[in-house]
């Protein structure tokens, strides 16, 4: 990312290396039916350095996404005449098949698949009745999928709402979203020259290739027990980045490109620590709301900040992310749920599926009751949306 500071015309210009901790997903609101795809099987992996050739070492299935236009148009002759038989009696499941088989031709992504989605997507192409076999996409620009610059805007934003709200003051009717950012930033919302995170630009960030997989996401309640119905019940299969709670060995990264202005009142130093401490505290409670019952999930929190090593020297665990000025926790996309995306101290979620009209709105900075979660690569509950980041590059204008 790059930042303007010093002076009004001064610009520095940063560049910020970005860790998913865990999971990110951030979505372009799409879902990718049976019928958009077909599942490549993983090909036995041998090594060909020794005389005799090992078992076979199973390698990763692949989705395939295809144009299912192009497929249409570019059926063969028998194709056609299959495909539409099997619509006209109603076999669904036949006609996806053969659209399948067309688009092979036409394939615009390939998307690796973790085990217990590519499981139960086999399962779903098989018998689309039964099973329903959405998968959703991370967002993408030119077919790549990245990073939106005002994701992570909104998190910088969001800490620095949180932390500039005058607490002794409180409406008599309580906070709305838009009374806070008036009271936090000044804000006139007729007039969009007040809002000083104008000063802050973030670029998109696109991701290296292979930085994504399809994963299934479920849902826990606070302790880490599984919903009813939670384990196989509910599919929800969705592309998200790769992270350091995969495997300890794994190197994903995005850098983005930030600039910081002095109009937005605060310097680098302090945007950081600002940042880091709303969201440190988010981790510290969810941690110990939804995992504390879950010792493995907990070990694992951990062991992600102290594998992380700062330029600075040390690991993330050993410098205090409470305090940190030369790095920054965030997060980031869809999962991270209302507490990281809302102010704290007056946040107030909304819970309309609960019988009593009165409990339909909670009280403030009440937490919610259930947190979507993916697996590491030891099987934990692992939650969503944690990335760390430092600077790599910096130079002043």
């Amino acid at each position: 990312m790059n930042a303007f500071t010093g002076s009004a015309r001064a610009i520095t210009r940063l560049t910020l290396r970005l860790v998913p901790l865990t999971p990110v997903h951030i979505g372009d609101g799409t879902e990718l039916r049976p019928d958009a795809y077909f599942i490549e099987e993983p090909k036995a992996a041998f090594r060909s350095d020794t005389a005799a050739a090992p078992p076979a070492v199973p390698a990763t299935a692949i989705l395939c996404r295809f144009d299912q236009s192009a497929a249409m148009r570019t059926m063969t002759a028998s194709q056609r005449t299959a495909f539409a038989s099997a619509l006209d009696g109603g076999k669904l499941g036949d006609a996806a098949q053969v659209l399948r088989q067309a688009g092979q031709r036409h394939v615009v992504d390939r998307i690796a698949i973790a085990g217990a989605s590519a499981f139960e997507l086999r399962k779903a192409m098989n018998d689309p009745l039964a099973r329903t076999g959405e998968v959703r996409p991370f967002v993408r620009s030119g077919g790549r999928p990245y990073i939106p610059g005002s994701s992570i805007k909104g998190a910088f934003r969001t800490a620095l709402a949180s932390h500039r709200l005058p607490r002794k003051v409180r409406p008599a009717d309580g906070w709305t979203h838009e009374h806070a950012m008036r009271e936090a930033f000044g804000l006139d919302p007729n007039d969009t020259a007040t809002d000083p995170l104008r000063f802050l630009h973030v670029a998109d960030a696109f991701l290296p290739e292979g930085a994504t997989l399809i994963d299934k996401a479920e849902v826990v309640k606070r302790g880490g027990e599984p919903i009813a119905g939670g384990k196989g019940g509910i599919q929800m299969h969705y592309e998200r980045t790769r992270a350091r709670s995969d495997a300890q060995h794994d190197r994903t990264s995005f850098d983005v490109a930030l600039m910081l202005g002095r109009g937005l009142g605060v310097d680098r130093v302090e945007l950081f620590r600002i940042t880091s401490r709303f969201h440190w505290i988010i981790w510290e409670k969810e941690r110990e709301l939804f995992f504390r019952h879950c010792f493995e999930t907990v070990n694992a929190m951990d062991r992600l900040l102290k594998q992380i090593r700062l330029p600075s020297g040390g690991s993330a665990a050993e410098r205090g992310l409470e305090t940190a000025t030369n790095y920054v926790l965030l997060r980031l996309g869809r999962f991270g749920h209302f507490e990281s995306k809302s102010l704290d101290g007056v946040r107030r979620g909304h819970f309309p599926q609960a019988r009593n009209p009165v409990d339909r709105v909670r009280q403030p900075n009440e937490w919610g009751s259930t947190r979507t979660v993916t697996r590491d690569a030891n099987n934990n509950s692992i939650p969503f949306g944690w990335v760390i980041g430092w600077v790599v590059k910096e130079d002043r204008a």
